[in-house]
C-alpha cells in the first residue's frame, strides 16, 4: 500500500517537477541572450569611442598639417622657425638650378654629337654602294672575256681531240650505251649516256674543252644543265650545277669553271652530289672516256 501511494504521488507530481526543469531552462536561455545582448552593447559603444577617437586625432593632423601649408595661419612665435627653414632650403633649390643647368649642358653635347654622327653617316653612302659597283664590274669584266675569247678562240674539236676533267672525284656511273646500267635511286636498269662522277656540294667544274655556251636551262632530272658547242659537230652537256659563272653566248676556254656542284636532284639522291658531263656527236651520245686524257 505504501509502494501505491508513493508512485501515485509522483505520477501527481511529474507534471510540476517537468514544469519547473523547462521554467529554469527557459530561465538560464534567458539569462544567456540578456548577457550576450549586453556584452555586445559594450563592445559596439567600446569601438564608437574608439572610432571616434580616431577621428579626433584625424582632425589634428589635419590642423597641424594646414599650419604647414598655410603660412599665414601660424603663430607669430613661430614666423621665426619658419625663416629658418626657409634659408635652408633655398641653397638647396639653388643647387638643384645648377645641376638642371649642367644637365642641359650635357644634352646640348648629347645632340651636338649625335649631330655629327648624322653627317658622318650622311657621307658614307659611297662606301656601302661599292659592293654593287664591285659587282658590276665583275659582271662586267666576265662580259668583257667573253667578248674576246668569242673573237679570238676559234672551235676546232676533233676525234684527236682531248678532253681534261671538268672535276677531280670518282666515276660512279660509266657511259653505257650498249647495256643498262643499275641506278641505286631509280632501282632500275637502263641505259646512260653520261659520265656520273662524285663530287661535293660546292666543287668549282670546270670546261672540259674550249667551248661556247648554247644553253643553260634546268630540268627534273639534271638539274641547271650548261651545253657548250665544242666545234665540228661536238657538244658537252654538264649538268647538276648551281651559280653558272656566264651567260648564254660566252666561250669559255678549257680549264676554266663554269660554275659549282649543286645538291643533287631526286633522280640522283642514292648516288648523292655528282657532276654530269655528256659529250654528244652530231647530237648523239658517245663515249667521253674514249677522249679523256
Amino acid at each position: 500500500m505504501k509502494r501505491n501511494r508513493m508512485r501515485r504521488f509522483f505520477q501527481q507530481k511529474q507534471y510540476a517537477i517537468a514544469s519547473l526543469v523547462l521554467f529554469a531552462a527557459i530561465a538560464a536561455m534567458t539569462g544567456m541572450y540578456v548577457s550576450n545582448r549586453i556584452t555586445n552593447e559594450r563592445q559596439e559603444q567600446e569601438l564608437a569611442q574608439k572610432q571616434q577617437e580616431l577621428a579626433d586625432q584625424s582632425l589634428s593632423m589635419d590642423n597641424h598639417m594646414d599650419q604647414f601649408v598655410n603660412p599665414d595661419k601660424l603663430p607669430e612665435e613661430q614666423e621665426e622657425d619658419l625663416t629658418s627653414v626657409t634659408s635652408i632650403i633655398k641653397p638647396q633649390e639653388t643647387e638643384n638650378t645648377e645641376n638642371e643647368t649642367q644637365a642641359d649642358k650635357e644634352m646640348q653635347d648629347t645632340k651636338q654629337n649625335a649631330s655629327d654622327e648624322s653627317d658622318q653617316i650622311k657621307e658614307e653612302p659611297l662606301t656601302t654602294k661599292q659592293p654593287e659597283q664591285a659587282e658590276d664590274k665583275e659582271e662586267q669584266k666576265k662580259e668583257d672575256t667573253a667578248a674576246h675569247s668569242k673573237a679570238a678562240v676559234a672551235l676546232n674539236f676533233s676525234p684527236e681531240s682531248d678532253l681534261s676533267w671538268p672535276l677531280q672525284g670518282d666515276v660512279i656511273l660509266n657511259y653505257s650505251m650498249d647495256q643498262t646500267v643499275y641506278f641505286a635511286t631509280l632501282d632500275q636498269y637502263k641505259y646512260n649516256p653520261a659520265l656520273i662522277i662524285a663530287g661535293k656540294v660546292n666543287d668549282p667544274v670546270n670546261a672540259a674543252a674550249t667551248g661556247k655556251i648554247t644553253d643553260i636551262s634546268a630540268n627534273e632530272e639534271t638539274g641547271v644543265t650548261v651545253t657548250m658547242d665544242l666545234g665540228g659537230g661536238y657538244s658537252a652537256v654538264y649538268g647538276q650545277l648551281k651559280e653558272v659563272l656566264y651567260k648564254e653566248g660566252a666561250t669559255i676556254e678549257a680549264g676554266n669553271a663554269i660554275g659549282y656542284i649543286a645538291e643533287p636532284t631526286k633522280y640522283y639522291s642514292v648516288e648523292g652530289s655528282n657532276l654530269y658531263f655528256e659529250l654528244l656527236k652530231d647530237d648523239e651520245p658517245i663515249d667521253p672516256m674514249q677522249y679523256m686524257q
